[in-house]
């Protein structure tokens, strides 16, 4: 602890100054002064956590430096010195809020005793500081970590929307350069709990460590988001060596493999959304490139530049066989698209290894990875390049492809995957009876077995707008409910709707309404 002697008498300061390098030694005299105005520069300056004062020195005595600290708000602690019996100075030091006292001629014990109980109360109250700032610091994550889920489930839609988002998770909307990444851990990830997301997120601050700012949350059970931001442009050959940098430490330390995917760099915070987009895209194609692999955008886009053999609407067709269970419908697709194929002559090995693997990544994309890793016909014959590898005849492989269809259609029947007419309708029920929780677009999709890109996609498609302004519809057309037929306050409503930050919620209702909540309440027709 720093501690500050203030005594118009020297041979006094030199006493205690001595006395407290005896024995306290957690204490040091940082400065010493000789009357009190000298003493409030000094305390000013050097900040001390404890002062030990005279009451009565020329200039200003010891209670009017005290005063003239505390109205600045100091919050150094006060010991006062005292030859003197007199009732008035304690009843003014109490006023001040001075608890401890020391009578001259100080005795060694007493002044160390005093000093003990000053230092106590300083670390009792530091300890609940921290609590606080720890409870505070709590809250601000939780709050910042829905804006971003919220900014990555827009997508690059509502930017009216997501610029209010980007202001509560403390995202500059001008001059921020951004990307996107998506971590998957592969296998069991048991292993998280031993170790805890702490240690992971440390290995991913350390590693992206060169950019302002690095926001890292869990998205799915075995997802983690990253969202890099810098106030400069960022070089994407160096944010993917550093990707490779940090895996490569995490399974060194952690014993944790994962798979990665990466959006392009953006140059407006208001593109987050969409550089999750590509990140989450870049991931499905784990199935093509193999778990444990790091896979970049820009590299899928030139994956699936090449020349596609199966046409486009034999795609379409084998994905309706697959919405509507028709297992006889698929086959025939299947043997439809091999027939095609024979026809060409010159197609290589590897090549139509490529376009199966893009047939089953079609066939995949509408199921969650946590699902299919979970199933193990599935995870044996889709997530495992041997399987497709060893087929070196069409015949073979065609047989394969078509095992592989039935086993889709059987798992979604076994686990009342509902068919795609009827499962926008379950969604939106859901979400309208379940408003008032945190649900992500990625807790939606992994409750309804559906990869999260593909019900992005889907539900904007079906609906005509995102899920997250369609849930904020929801929600604030409830608040309005509450506001009309019931006395709640409006941080309360707040609460009951999903808003944990009463002031988003607010700016949501007046954009929404033209009004704020208060407003609407007290414009209501009185009956």
């Amino acid at each position: 602890m720093r501690l500050i002697l203030v005594d118009d008498e020297k041979g006094i300061v030199n006493g205690l100054k001595k006395m407290i390098g005896r024995s306290i030694p957690e204490c040091e005299v940082v400065g010493e002064a000789y009357n009190g105005l000298e003493g409030s520069h000094l305390i000013r300056k050097l900040q001390p956590d404890i002062v030990i004062t005279d009451i009565r020195m020329p200039q200003a005595d010891g209670l009017d430096m005290i005063k003239m600290l505390k109205d600045e708000g100091s919050l150094t602690k006060f010991i006062l010195l005292s030859g003197y019996a007199d009732f008035e100075y304690a009843r003014r030091g109490m006023q001040l809020g001075v608890q401890f006292y020391i009578n001259k001629p100080v005795i060694e014990k007493q002044l160390r005793d005093c000093i003990h109980q000053v230092m106590d109360s300083i670390r009792t109250e530091r300890a609940k500081l921290r609590e606080v700032d720890d409870l505070k610091q709590e809250a601000h994550s939780r709050i910042q970590e829905s804006a971003l889920r919220d900014i990555l489930d827009l997508g690059s839609d509502h930017t009216d929307l997501v610029e209010e988002l980007l202001r509560i998770a403390q995202i500059p909307t001008v001059g921020t350069n951004c990307a996107c990444v998506l971590l998957e851990f592969d296998g069991n990830v048991d292993a998280l709990k031993e170790f805890g997301l702490q240690s992971f997120y440390f290995k991913i601050d350390n590693s992206l460590r060169q950019y302002r700012k690095v926001y890292r949350f869990r998205y799915t059970g075995a997802q983690v988001a990253v969202v890099v931001t810098h106030d400069r442009s960022i070089n994407y050959e160096e944010l993917i060596r550093a990707i490779y940098v940090m895996k490569a430490g995490v399974y060194r330390e952690l014993s944790l493999s994962m798979t990665v995917g990466i959006g392009t760099l953006k140059k407006q915070a208001f593109e987050i959304g969409q550089s999750f987009d590509e990140a989450r895209h870049a991931l499905s194609y784990k199935i093509i490139k193999g778990a444990g692999a790091v896979i970049p955008f820009q590299e899928i886009v030139s994956l699936t530049g090449r020349s596609h053999i199966v046409p486009e609407d034999m795609i379409a067709k084998l994905e309706a066989g697959l919405d509507s269970m028709d297992e006889v419908g698929c086959v025939d697709t299947i043997r439809e698209v091999f027939r095609g194929m024979e026809a060409q002559a010159s197609i290589s090995p590897a090549d139509l290894q490529f376009h199966c693997l893009n047939i089953l990544l079609s066939s995949v994309r509408k199921l969650s990875f946590q699902q299919l890793q979970h199933n193990d016909f599935l995870s044996r014959h889709i997530l495992s390049l041997e399987g497709i590898s060893r087929f070196r005849t069409l015949e073979h492989l065609e047989e394969w492809m078509i095992e592989v269809i039935r086993g889709i259609i059987s798992f979604k029947l076994k686990h009342n995957i509902p068919k795609k007419k009827i499962i926008i309708d379950e969604i939106k029920e859901y979400v309208s009876t379940h408003y008032n929780e945190p649900i992500s677009l990625a807790d939606l999709a992994a409750r309804f077995f559906i990869s999260p890109h593909y019900l992005s996609q889907f539900f904007k498609q079906k609906t005509g707008d995102t899920y997250v302004n369609f849930l904020t519809g929801i929600r604030i057309d409830k608040a309005k409910e509450l506001l009309e037929n019931t006395d709640l306050k409006v941080y309360e409503i707040s609460s009951m709707v999903g808003y944990s930050d009463s002031q988003h919620f607010a700016r949501l209702f007046e954009r929404l309404t033209g009004c704020k909540p208060s407003e609407y309440r007290k414009n209501l027709p009185k009956i």
